[in-house]
């Protein structure tokens, strides 16, 4: 039998575990922003960053994947509390269906991309090599519980306050089918995640 202490503390250090294992995985960054740069160029995404631009607004579109470590019980399901994204507030009833807008088309790329399933396939495979992770594995499976490995890719975007630099009238023009990949844009929050995961990010 396990307490909830004990739970607690081996669903702590599971995960912990599983992003040290992630964090020497290239594959999985590779795979991460190859997923990223498909969001980037999907055309929904696009037409609601240009709308949002050309009302002044900063604004980009991020993600981060997280690996919550869950156990399944007979009567529940349990598993550690994890902070929400904090949301900006937006200045206008348009801005904010805008964002929502682009927020869903974000979300619909990561659902329908090949790269999602890479990325599973990925996260499961490193995670099972890690025989510490094994080891916490088996001593709740053997307390009779079940671990579910959740893989939360959460899209988001951030949107700023208007940038009085951009003149309002100055329109993006739409981009044409022929026009070059744009480079990869890495938002600050991208940034922050790699640097927590000590990776840098030499782009």
């Amino acid at each position: 039998m396990i307490d909830k202490t004990q739970m607690r503390s081996l669903l702590v250090n599971m995960e912990r575990t599983a992003e040290e294992v992630l964090q020497r995985d290239a594959a999985f960054f590779e795979t991460l922003y190859a997923l990223k740069s498909e969001i980037d160029k999907d055309p929904h995404v696009r037409s609601a960053m240009q709308v949002l631009e050309a009302t002044g607004h900063r604004a980009f579109t991020s993600f981060v994947p997280r690996l919550n470590i869950r156990v399944r019980t007979e009567n529940d399901v349990l598993g550690l509390p994890h902070p929400a994204e904090s949301s900006c507030a937006l200045p206008s009833e348009h801005t904010r269906e805008v964002n929502d807008e682009l927020r869903r088309a974000a979300s619909a790329v990561i659902q329908r991309s090949s790269h999602r399933q890479e990325l599973d396939a990925i996260i499961n495979e490193a995670i099972g090599s890690s025989d510490s992770f094994e080891r916490m594995a088996s001593e709740i499976e053997r307390a009779g519980y079940e671990i579910v490995i959740c893989i939360d890719f959460s899209p988001y975007t951030r949107v700023h306050g208007v940038d009085f630099a951009m003149p309002q009238r100055q329109l993006p023009q739409p981009p044409n089918t022929g026009d070059a990949v744009p480079a990869l844009r890495l938002s600050k929050s991208d940034l922050r995640f790699l640097s927590e995961l000590k990776i840098r990010a030499d782009f």
